[in-house]
């Protein structure tokens, strides 16, 4: 059995830190600003980017308006103008100016707010909807005669327009990130496993916007350095080294610190450098949040959630439907890479492990063989490039021509969709165990195993090999806990390009 087949190690620790499902999601952020602070004003900072980029927006967002009037005025009336602006039809489009400001109200020029892209489009939409429904109200009271057909067009065609044109500002806004121009320098404060995990997503995803210089300590324990990054002295410190570090964010893991931390850092800070929060709670998806304040305290009620009979039902559908369309698709391709794994390599096409699935009920899992006959054998005279809980390899000699080929672009993985249609597997779900991981799990760790591994699944769309096996855990832990059905459609779209661009395989 060659067992060095598997990417997996043979033992794990877990940690927990939220996180959402693009990336680390943070529960809340402490206003820690003027109470009349306008809302375009981005933070204090000698670079005029984030305003720039504001404007930038704004532009965006007139043109784009703009064009869903013209769009909705040829459609329903087969003509742009009766005249010129100043008609009576003409003067419809004065309202556009009316949807910057209603944007604004809904805090869509706010530089200072999470830009999560879910949140954004909730408040996109809902003033994309508030704007129409100002323009109708206007035209009432102005006496402009407009059609119900210009109405209805307008809503659609700006729905689009609107938020194709959030698209490319974000993804102008991501590029600017990623080449730290408008990112934020950052500070973590906290020095645990929660602490550590948001350090690694935030560098991993640098167009989040978050630059993380170093940590600050809760309690004093002579740190100077963690996980390259500095450990610049401990909390009550923490005025100051934000004035020497030009620090413009601080996060606070929450299992580190407690609310009398809290309340000295958000005391301690000058009102430029926004306050972001982790709440500590391992697993916890923004879904499950509802915030209830009480008496000048605010409470964090968490909804509970388990799998129904009917979410496991519409699950399986899901699983047949789109393994079976892909194994038509599919089965040209996979007798090609048969043949050039026997063709080029003696042994057989496939290998063979036994895994734990749900319930912790053993099966054998399926792949093309990337390795040489006896591979495992081999493995005790190589060194492991991963951090001891994984072994891993970036030119592992055992691998054959074609495996590289077939780990690089994951097609190794095809015949897992046998697997699927056998309901052993999932389309998504946790990574497949070893029998000797589950049996050296944590009771907590043992929530993997409360659903079907998947053929891919979060691990697989955000860095694969590129993580360590902690974050492994965590976003299994994080999707067993938070499923859904818009998850696993999330999942599966992120898994193509994660794929074609083959982030973080080897």
């Amino acid at each position: 059995m060659e067992l060095a087949e598997d990417r997996l190690p043979s033992s794990l620790t877990a940690e927990g830190v939220w996180s959402e499902v693009e990336g680390v999601e943070l529960v809340g952020e402490i206003q820690n600003k003027p109470a009349f602070a306008p809302a375009i004003t981005p933070k204090a900072s000698s670079r005029p980017w984030p305003l720039i980029l504001a404007v930038v927006t704004f532009a965006v967002d007139i043109i784009a308006v703009t064009a869903s009037y013209l769009l909705a005025k040829m459609v329903a009336h087969d003509k742009l103008f009766d005249g010129t602006i100043a008609t009576i039809q003409g003067r419809i489009f004065l309202t556009v100016l009316v949807w910057p400001v209603i944007f604004m109200i809904y805090g869509l020029y706010d530089l200072r707010r999470p830009t999560h892209a879910t949140a954004e489009l909730q408040r996109l939409l809902n003033g994309v909807l508030m704007s129409v429904l100002l323009v109708v109200l206007i035209t009432f009271f102005a006496s402009i005669d407009i059609s119900r057909d210009f109405i209805v067009f307008l809503l659609g065609f700006s729905l689009v327009t609107v938020v194709g044109g959030r698209l490319l500002t974000r993804r102008l806004s991501h590029a600017l990130n990623t080449r730290s121009v408008t990112s934020q320098v950052t500070l973590i404060a906290g020095t645990n496993d929660e602490a550590r995990a948001l350090a690694r997503t935030l560098q991993r995803r640098p167009w989040m916007g978050y630059r993380v210089c170093g940590f600050v300590e809760v309690s004093q324990s002579g740190l100077s350095s963690m996980d390259g990054l500095p450990v610049f002295g401990t909390v009550d410190d923490i005025a100051q080294i934000s004035r020497e570090r030009s620090i413009q964010s601080v996060i606070i893991a929450g299992s580190a610190a407690g609310g009398s931390t809290l309340q000295s850092i958000d005391t301690a800070l000058s009102a430029d450098i926004s306050v972001r929060v982790s709440p500590g709670l391992a697993n916890l998806g923004a879904a499950r949040i509802i915030l209830e304040p009480i008496d000048g305290m605010a409470l964090f009620s968490l909804r509970r959630h388990r799998f129904s009979r009917r979410q496991r039902l519409v699950k399986r559908i899901l699983d047949i439907g789109v393994t079976s369309v892909a194994l038509v698709i599919a089965a040209p391709f996979m007798l090609v890479i048969a043949l050039a794994i026997k063709l080029t390599s003696p042994g057989p096409v496939l290998f063979k492990q036994r895994r734990v699935g749900a319930q912790e009920r053993e099966f054998t899992i399926l792949k093309f063989r990337t390795m040489v006959v006896g591979a495992h054998a081999q493995r005790e005279a190589l060194d492991n490039e991963a951090d001891g809980l994984l072994f891993k390899m970036r030119r592992d000699p055992r691998v054959t021509r074609v495996g590289r080929f077939l780990r690089k672009t994951s097609l190794d993985e095809l015949p897992q969709l046998f697997n699927v249609l056998a309901g052993t597997m999932s389309l998504v779900g946790p990574r497949p165990a070893l029998p000797e991981e589950t049996a050296r799990y944590a009771e907590s760790q043992r929530g993997r195993l409360r659903v079907k591994p998947g053929v891919t699944g979060l691990w697989q769309v955000n860095g694969r090999h590129d993580l360590v096996f902690d974050d492994y855990v965590r976003y299994d832990l994080f999707y067993v806990e938070n499923w859904s059905l818009t998850m696993d459609l999330y999942i599966l779209a992120k898994t193509i390009p994660a794929l074609l661009t083959a982030r973080g395989s080897y």
